[in-house]
């Protein structure tokens, strides 16, 4: 990236701005999600967190070959209103879903994964909680490599409930029929 456009980049950080405003700046290469109305910008994940995010991803993909229920993508924008715009590390949308977004994520997604780091723990588990389960995302799969951990979160009646593990195994109801391998997850784990 040349330093022109890394300046050009950095001077969107901390901008107020509608979610269409933020999808006509394009793609960029920083890390960006809109939070009330404000432009914030995020470093990438480390090795470690990419590894567990192909992981789950590599299992998705996996099972939707076989079983065609959606579509499953990493680290794209997802739109929930006109002033909050996030970007979870893996979602999972229906077939009829999918089929609504063009070329941006404007449907609430079926599931939503995110892969806890230090510096994002309150915010995936307190403030992007409270706003997926406000907007009625199916599932919440809260991943912690650092505290060698998994919680899972199901809607019911509007609000998150924990959904438990069968041992080595999450059984999700928002992808019928996927099972997720949490012992291939938990050797990823540093």
């Amino acid at each position: 990236m040349t330093p022109a456009i890394a300046d050009k980049e950095r001077c969107y950080r901390g901008l107020r701005m509608s979610a269409d405003e933020y999808f006509a700046l394009g793609e960029t290469f920083e890390r960006y999600e809109l939070i009330d109305g404000v432009v914030c910008m995020s470093p990438s994940p480390s090795l470690g967190h990419q590894r567990i995010i192909a992981d789950i991803t590599i299992q998705i993909g996996a099972f939707l070959a076989t079983d065609p229920l959606g579509d499953v993508a990493v680290e794209i924008d997802v739109r929930f209103v006109d002033d909050l715009v996030y970007r979870p590390d893996v979602i999972f949308l229906s077939k009829e879903k999918a089929a609504r977004c063009r070329e941006r994520v404007t449907e609430v997604p079926d599931v939503i994964v995110e892969v806890i780091s230090p510096d994002s723990r309150s915010f995936d588990t307190q403030t992007k909680k409270h706003d997926y389960e406000r907007f009625g995302v199916g599932e919440y799969w809260l991943i912690d490599p650092q505290r060698k951990s998994f919680a899972f979160f199901r809607l019911a009646k509007g609000k998150f409930v924990e959904a438990e593990a069968d041992g080595d195994t999450f059984r999700s109801q928002s992808i019928d029929g996927l099972s997720l391998d949490l012992s291939r997850l938990r050797a990823l784990f540093a």
